[in-house]
């Protein structure tokens, strides 16, 4: 999405704590009511209802949102809904102000909502924004509703489709819409056009590009996506250095986006570069030391792998999906004390999180740390949403350490 107004000098020391000192600013939303029968432990039913009711009812979406992010803290998807649904359940005159501020310090509670969809970024660049178009008619109807307060709804409406149809940045309507081709024409005809100041064309060209690369990566071509990433860094890099740039529209970021464009072609080795490229442009973005972790992985070389998740860990460590990866790297190097150490804390960190419990469990069955593996196994099998592959595994272990453990010993 792009916001021509917002511009963001710095962030309250990460953006996961900003928006944990959100979340912690206010009490923990209680869980909806579902329907009897839900799987209350899938996070997928959560996001599916909070789909369901955030035009009607978007407080009640955010509640939705919020706990499918508890318990699957490894969706982009699901941050970017928690922060859509958060925007359109404020008052509409804040919501405006949200959009519209264009000082250089943002105010903490617009930081906290700004991480979120950097954090989504960092999970999944290219994740596809499918309720901007519920937060476009939001966002419009607030303008409507701020310019005219006696506004009946019968005009509300006209006028909303109205703004819809003149909207001045066609292209993000288009791609709200699923129109994804016509987007991108749109978006060209952005880069063209002569009516923008200097200024706003070095604003805006990076994040057009990135828009552009962002689509074509949804579109499978891979080798335009890369063409659009590569003039969206070099865009940015054209801006003044003293230019404030958008939190989740950095040249780190983007190199990321270009490293994860390479995996798909199937060039690891440039998307190691373009990773390195992240680390020099942002020596604290984690999200780089965690994928080329991955690209270590894939090559077998389990100690590079660890490297990379240390430091990721180091820069990051309050992000329980982190440390679960973290430990998987251990894992795999032998290394099952550490790996359990690193378990621990996670589900200290998020405790409707299951699979650390499930790995956890794991490694106390294999080294016969047997009552150690009873109680993860079981509070995996507490937690595990019913559809859960590793929840078969996890009641058949459980069943049979707990038929050992009851069996008479021997005279």
């Amino acid at each position: 999405m792009r916001l021509s107004h917002l511009a963001l000098a710095m962030v309250l020391g990460s953006p996961a704590v900003a928006a944990q000192k959100a979340v912690k600013a206010n009490p923990i939303p209680l869980r909806p009511q579902l329907d009897v029968g839900a799987d209350t432990n899938d996070a997928g039913t959560y996001y599916r209802y909070g789909m369901r009711v955030l035009s009607n009812k978007p407080a009640e979406s955010v509640r939705a949102f919020y706990w499918a992010s508890q318990i699957d803290p490894s969706s982009g998807e699901v941050m970017y809904a928690l922060r859509t649904a958060t925007l359109m359940a404020m008052d509409g005159s804040d919501l405006v102000d949200y959009f519209d501020y264009s000082g250089k310090t943002r105010p903490p509670k617009y930081l906290a909502l700004d991480s979120l969809l950097y954090r989504a970024y960092t999970v999944n660049p290219f994740l596809y924004r499918n309720i901007d178009l519920a937060l476009i008619r939001r966002l419009i109807e607030a303008r409507v509703v701020r310019e005219n307060p006696s506004v009946d709804r019968a005009e509300l409406n006209t006028g909303i489709l109205e703004m819809m149809r003149d909207m001045h940045d066609e292209g993000w309507l288009a791609y709200a819409e699923s129109r994804l081709p016509d987007a991108l024409a749109d978006y060209a005809k952005d880069l063209k056009s002569k009516g923008r100041s200097k200024k706003a064309h070095k604003e805006e060209d990076s994040e057009i590009h990135a828009e552009r690369a962002r689509i074509f990566y949804l579109l499978g071509n891979m080798d335009s996506a890369r063409t659009e990433m590569t003039a969206a860094v070099d865009a940015m890099r054209a801006q003044d250095a003293k230019d404030v740039v958008l939190l989740y529209e950095s040249k780190a970021m983007y190199e990321q986006s270009l490293g994860m464009i390479q995996e798909q072609a199937k060039h690891p080795d440039e998307a190691r570069e373009a990773y390195g490229q992240a680390l020099t442009e942002d020596l604290s973005y984690y999200a780089a030391h965690n994928r080329m972790a991955e690209l270590e992985l894939a090559k077998g070389d389990t100690a590079g792998a660890v490297t990379e998740m240390d430091l990721a860990v180091q820069l990051q460590p309050n992000d329980p999906v982190l440390r679960y990866t973290y430990a998987r790297a251990l894992v795999e190097s032998r290394r099952d004390g550490d790996a359990a150490t690193q378990l621990l804390k996670a589900i200290a960190m998020d405790p409707f999180y299951a699979a650390p419990h499930f790995l956890l469990a794991r490694i106390a069955d294999a080294e016969q740390y047997t009552d150690d593996a009873v109680t993860q196994y079981q509070q995996f099998a507490a937690i595990a949403a019913k559809g859960d592959p590793d929840l078969p595994v996890a009641r058949d272990r459980l069943a049979k350490l707990t038929a050992v453990a009851a069996a008479p010993s021997k005279p």
